[in-house]
């Protein structure tokens, strides 16, 4: 098998692999990786929007819309009116904060045990990092293309 297709079909099986632990984790804290992807982007960047945590995640607005109301339901986070009527503004509640504070704890250390002691992670992240600036560079062409 050729180094590059190993590398990617590497790649996809970590992912695979990665995501059903931290699912299995998540559940534990009543979250999927998909919500916790998204209840991590408001945290980050609270006071933010539907939209641009759409636009930050790479996801369309309904799927985000889906999950934010979830985390509604558990209480994590909370919407006021933004401006505009139609625009929400979002932030962690008082519980939300909290637990997040624990669930990133979590998912750090499991972070840690599953990288172990290697030493040479910098190295592969910028690695990653700098595909991941070719593919997105290739998907910002083909995307001007059909405009």
């Amino acid at each position: 098998m050729e180094q590059t297709q190993k590398f990617f079909d590497l790649l996809l099986d970590i992912r695979r692999l990665y995501v059903e632990d931290m699912n299995a984790l998540l559940t534990t804290h009543q979250l999927s990786s998909a919500q916790w992807l998204i209840f991590k982007e408001i945290a980050k960047k609270e006071p933010t929007t539907l939209v641009e945590v759409a636009r930050s995640r790479k996801i369309e607005k309904p799927t985000a819309t889906k999950v934010i109301h979830k985390l509604i339901e558990l209480n994590l986070i909370q919407t006021s009116e933004g401006k505009d009527k139609r625009e929400k503004i979002l932030n962690l509640t008082d519980f939300g904060k909290q637990h997040y504070e624990m669930m990133l704890k979590d998912v750090i250390q499991k972070q840690k045990d599953i990288s172990g002691e290697i030493e040479e992670l910098q190295v592969v992240t910028e690695q990653l990092e700098k595909i991941y600036k070719h593919l997105e560079s290739g998907k910002e062409e083909r995307i001007g293309r059909t405009h």
